[in-house]
């Protein structure tokens, strides 16, 4: 049903320097008001649940401001593809036959040295065909390739060598042992070793400020004018608050605009550095502007799968690939944060794909329930929807709603099912163990926020007049704040998003 019946006046959008000819022009008859409040409808969409997502996120506090980083090692149990393998002074190709019949020596060649002496190494048949590292490698150049002698490694069915096609470009080997002598031997295999990834983020800068008239600070809103009545609006928490000055509106709308900025570019933020550093874009002040990336952009750089028809299987598969092999069973606990669609979505793929299941009836489970109704004497509800879902392998997934994933402010892509394309989007903040904080906020201690104020005649919050300090000849007064903040994805991997495929189409 349409609200226009009920609106006597149109919500009017303008930003900047506000003054009484502004507020005069939007309303300029005065009838009586039945209501104290004027239709002012709040678009919070998102917002209140944003700031309780960041809110679940630890704040990291950094001594100083620019860059920070972090170190991420990788495992140390690695495959390293093979850039040639050289036998009887030719490259081993597809037609090569009988590489290292007899023992005969053959060379690999790794773009890493990675293997030592000693170790025996496979590709992708470890179960047929295995190599002994016969010395340490030999580099070719500076930084490699580095170039290991190696034998067939078996028993006497190995004595034929292996075909070339186990030996092209880009077979993978890793590790399979270090056998020696039981008699007096001299040497084993050496460690290896992963340095750390090292990943930067800069602290980015966001200011916000108003100026507001002199003669406006203290207006007092008129109970007899639709505008200029009490101005009633709901806070973050849901609950009614009422301005009774300009300057109390003021107040609030500059907190709320700022709170929200602060929010998107913890979550949405998205850097303008290049790969060389530099930063793109210069500010007003001929200075470069330099920002850092949120949470969001932090997340899309690992584990990101599209689809365009959603089903248990498509969630199952890149869940499996989450967890195999490097969560334990126990750990296969996965939160997925969506919208109300996803949400839907997802209770129906179960209701459609899960076959398994008994027909739902009145005691399988109770889906229809007795409830008091003026309509019958013997009335009931009935109805059920699906939020978490067990998959094999003990992966467990359950769903929470997110209000920040429909809202059609920023999400501006319609889903041809409905709603907005957000809203069937579906995010792990965390895969694993929630002992140690994969994703933090970052400060600058004591430099959180800075707010400062510009007035003349009229101080704009004690509303002192006439004190005789004035930072400005204008009568007029302009409050601005400053605030300095970062987000940290310490593990982008341990993240992952099963996006709509429509978000990323162009």
């Amino acid at each position: 049903m349409s609200v226009g019946k009920f609106v006597m006046t149109k919500g009017q959008y303008w930003s900047g320097l506000t003054t009484r000819n502004h507020l005069g022009q939007i309303y300029a008859t005065r009838p009586m008001v039945a209501s104290q409040i004027t239709g002012i409808l709040l678009a919070q969409a998102g917002m209140k649940n944003l700031d309780t997502v960041l809110n679940m996120f630890p704040v990291k506090y950094l001594e100083d401001e620019g860059d920070f980083i972090w170190k991420m090692v990788g495992s140390h149990e690695r495959s390293i593809p093979l850039v040639e393998a050289r036998y009887q002074g030719a490259v081993v190709n597809s037609n090569t036959v009988n590489v290292g019949a007899n023992r005969a020596e053959i060379e690999f060649v790794f773009a890493e040295k990675y293997f030592t002496d000693v170790h025996v190494i496979a590709g992708s048949k470890p179960d047929i065909y295995q190599y002994r590292v016969l010395a340490d490698p030999k580099a070719e150049g500076v930084n490699g390739p580095y170039v290991y002698t190696v034998e067939v490694w078996g028993g006497p069915e190995t004595y034929q060598g292996v075909p070339g096609t186990e030996l092209l470009t880009g077979e993978k080997f890793s590790i399979e042992g270090a056998p020696v002598e039981r008699t007096m031997s001299i040497k084993g295999a050496d460690l290896n070793f992963s340095s750390p990834y090292t990943l930067k983020n800069t602290m980015s800068q966001l200011r916000v400020e108003t100026t507001v008239p002199g003669n406006m600070i203290n207006c007092k809103l008129n109970a007899t004018d639709v505008f200029y009545s009490k101005i009633e609006s709901l806070d973050n928490t849901g609950k009614l608050r009422t301005s009774h000055t300009w300057m109390q509106e003021i107040y609030w709308r500059f907190e709320q605009h700022l709170s929200r900025l602060k929010a998107y570019n913890i979550m949405f933020g998205k850097s303008n550095r290049a790969e060389d550093g530099q930063f793109l874009n210069i500010g007003k002040s001929g200075f470069k502007i330099e920002s850092g990336s949120g949470i969001r952009e932090q997340m899309e750089v690992s584990n990101i799968v599209t689809y365009n028809l959603f089903s248990l299987r498509i969630l199952e598969d890149m869940l499996h690939e989450l967890s195999e092999g490097k969560l334990n069973f126990n750990e296969r606990v996965f939160v997925l944060r969506t919208g109300e669609r996803g949400a839907k979505q997802f209770s129906q793929a179960i209701n459609r794909e899960g076959q398994a299941w008994k027909e739902l009836s009145q005691n399988n489970p109770a889906v229809v329930q007795k409830v008091s109704s003026p309509l019958h004497s013997n009335a009931f509800k009935a109805g059920y929807q699906f939020t978490e879902y067990e998959f094999a392998n003990s992966i467990k997934v359950m769903l929470e709603v997110d209000p920040m994933y429909d809202d059609k402010v920023r999400n501006k892509i319609m889903h041809p099912d409905g709603g907005v394309a957000e809203s069937y989007r579906y995010d792990i903040l965390y895969i694993g163990s929630t002992e140690e904080p994969n994703i933090q906020k970052v400060m600058v201690r004591d430099n959180e926020e800075i707010r400062g104020y510009q007035a003349g005649f009229r101080n704009p919050f004690t509303g002192e007049r006439g004190s005789g300090n004035m930072g400005r000849m204008e009568d007029s007064a302009t409050i601005t704040a400053y605030a300095m903040q970062g987000a940290m994805v310490k593990d982008p991997s341990r993240t992952a998003s099963l996006i709509p495929s429509i978000i990323y189409q162009f």
